[in-house]
């Protein structure tokens, strides 16, 4: 049939989606890419794509994208995928000819081993390279540039960290719920008017995990974590301190997506300004920032403190924070869990874990971690200066714990409870 090749121009967009329709191209083609990655690919710079039409339709179309000498195939289609032996000749006898004036010397094409598309490729002269495996992984697109990042002290957390969480169920059930799964899903939430979080504070003794929990949410959602220090911010002076705070939301306000971390928060907003290490420029230019953030989409404000009560009621108000969540110390489900953890970590021992559980009734998953390491360094020296090879046992698990002074006291307790009664909102 009379078939003509010609580079692709915006007005094709209409009846490339309708020919990627009918070669079952929507909404994933067979070279695993959605629709707008292949769009991406053909308005960028470094991309190369031609349509072949055939009595004034679209029979065919392809896209490559260049890096130097060496260029892919992003996605070939034509109209009768079937039938289209001489279409797709056509398309990549032109594309290789246009490649080939641009100094790329070699051709890449991925497909599928049983796709009409790799029997093409094959009768074009491409060879099959057994011994190379592709291998790919998605980016999340709330990643950011990695400039403006490294100069906020930001990073990404590791992205088992969330699932590694456990011993602390509870307060992690509700974090899911009510602050991750919103995030991650924002259709699902838009379609039952579900307005996804834009700021939280979470609250409890210290030790308990919160900064854990904070790192956890930028796990989970493939965020970058940034963690702000308003006691720490350099310069001279509490005028300059603000200026560097402004500078420091700017900087976040421009990536992508942010979990927003604020440790010791009471720092900046306890009821008597006594109590606030920061200066109240600092506090007033914080307050003026939190709006900002919370337009910003892919961006979650996080701030924690130790002492919920002492912070001041309009800082708290749902219009600043959506949730203030209790993450309290660890019960005694949670403690075996937590102690589980650290003993497969640690020993190959068997290990009484009622008896660990009961010994460490008041203490957080800090003291828990403690306590482990050093029944871990007890073992170490035993070995070193006894030549006992061993790994650590119960018993040293016991005297780790004997040695070690817990974070919690009756008196923490109560208050935390009589905090959550009060405070919590969710």
């Amino acid at each position: 049939m009379p078939m003509t090749v010609r580079p692709y121009r915006a007005e094709d967009l209409g009846r490339i989606l309708q020919l990627w329709e009918r070669a079952g191209c929507i909404p994933n083609g067979p070279d695993g890419l959605a629709v707008d990655q292949v769009l991406d690919v053909m308005t960028s710079e470094r991309g190369l794509t031609l349509v072949a039409e055939s009595e004034g339709e679209t029979v065919g179309m392809v896209t490559t994208v260049v890096a130097g000498a060496v260029a892919w195939i992003v996605r070939l289609a034509v109209a009768q995928p079937a039938e289209g032996g001489e279409v797709a000749q056509g398309l990549l006898e032109q594309v290789e000819a246009r490649l080939g004036g641009l100094g790329v010397r070699r051709l890449v094409a991925m497909v599928q081993d049983d796709h009409p598309d790799r029997k093409t490729f094959l009768e074009r002269g491409f060879q099959e390279v057994p011994a190379i495996r592709h291998l790919e992984r998605d980016i999340p697109a709330t990643v950011g540039a990695p400039g403006n990042l490294a100069r906020l002290g930001g990073r990404m957390i590791h992205p088992d960290l969330w699932r590694e969480l456990r011993g602390m169920e509870e307060p992690k059930a509700i974090i899911e719920r009510r602050v991750i799964l919103p995030l991650a899903e924002p259709a699902l939430a838009t379609r039952h008017a579900v307005s996804p979080p834009m700021a939280i504070v979470l609250f409890g003794p210290p030790g308990t995990g919160k900064t854990t929990f904070a790192k956890g949410i930028a796990s989970r959602l493939g965020w970058p974590f940034v963690e702000i220090e308003p006691g720490e911010l350099a310069g001279e002076g509490p005028d300059r301190q603000a200026k560097l705070l402004a500078e420091t939301f700017e900087l976040i306000i421009d990536l992508p997506a942010a979990v927003v971390f604020v440790d010791e928060v009471e720092d900046l907003a306890s009821i008597r300004h006594e109590e606030r290490r920061a200066s109240p420029s600092v506090t007033n230019e914080f307050l003026k920032q939190i709006p900002r953030l919370r337009e910003a989409s892919h961006h979650l404000l996080v701030c924690a403190t130790n002492w919920v009560g002492r912070l001041d009621p309009a800082f708290l108000r749902p219009g600043r924070f959506d949730y203030v969540l209790p993450v309290g110390p660890p019960d005694e489900d949670a403690r075996r869990a937590i102690w589980r953890r650290y003993a497969e970590e640690i020993t190959d021992q068997e290990v009484d874990l009622d008896r660990l559980v009961a010994a460490s009734a008041m203490f957080t998953p800090a003291d828990i971690e403690f306590a482990a390491r050093k029944a871990a360094q007890k073992a170490f020296e035993r070995e070193h200066f006894e030549g006992r090879g061993h790994r650590a046992t119960t018993s040293e698990f016991l005297t780790a714990i004997s040695e070690t002074k817990p974070t919690l006291s009756q008196d923490i307790l109560a208050s935390f409870s009589s905090d959550t009664e009060r405070f919590a909102r969710y």
